[in-house]
């Protein structure tokens, strides 16, 4: 190949042969940079996604004694123990949110039995009703609840 090139180099001008050799030096120049740089912004990144991964692990070390205390019902959150729990009762919930390592609950018309037996239950599997307020209106009895362990 490289006698091709020097062939074709040999027929052109000494004016045109230079400006290829410049014009070919330029283009190889630019190329290999580019290469380059976005080797440099993907070692960068990997960089910056390591840098984040240890943080995390860091994080997570610190905090087993939390994630597991919250993993006490075989694996299950709190959420998932009382929307489960409540299932099996018959008790329908209105709403419910999620609030770090507790469950805000709102009933209406619920039925004070069902509600005290789903406590009841709720307890035996560790989750306890940190605030119970019942109100007593025309459509029956509206219960709040801050379920947490």
């Amino acid at each position: 190949m490289p006698s091709v090139i020097q062939d074709y180099l040999s027929k052109l001008s000494p004016r045109d042969r230079l400006a290829v050799i410049v014009l070919s030096v330029f283009v190889l120049s630019s190329v290999l940079g580019l290469m380059s740089l976005k080797l440099y912004r993907a070692a960068e990144k990997a960089q910056q996604q390591a840098a984040q991964e240890k943080q995390l692990y860091t994080w997570l070390q610190a905090n087993i004694p939390l994630l597991s205390s919250g993993a006490g019902n075989n694996g299950m959150s709190v959420l998932d123990t009382v929307s489960s729990s409540a299932g099996g009762l018959g008790i329908n919930m209105k709403r419910f949110e999620p609030d770090g390592e507790q469950v805000r609950v709102w009933l209406e018309g619920a039925d004070f039995a069902q509600v005290a037996n789903w406590l009841n239950s709720l307890s035996q599997q560790g989750v306890t009703a940190q605030e119970v307020h019942f109100e007593q209106n025309n459509m029956g009895l509206s219960v709040r609840l801050v379920f947490g362990r």
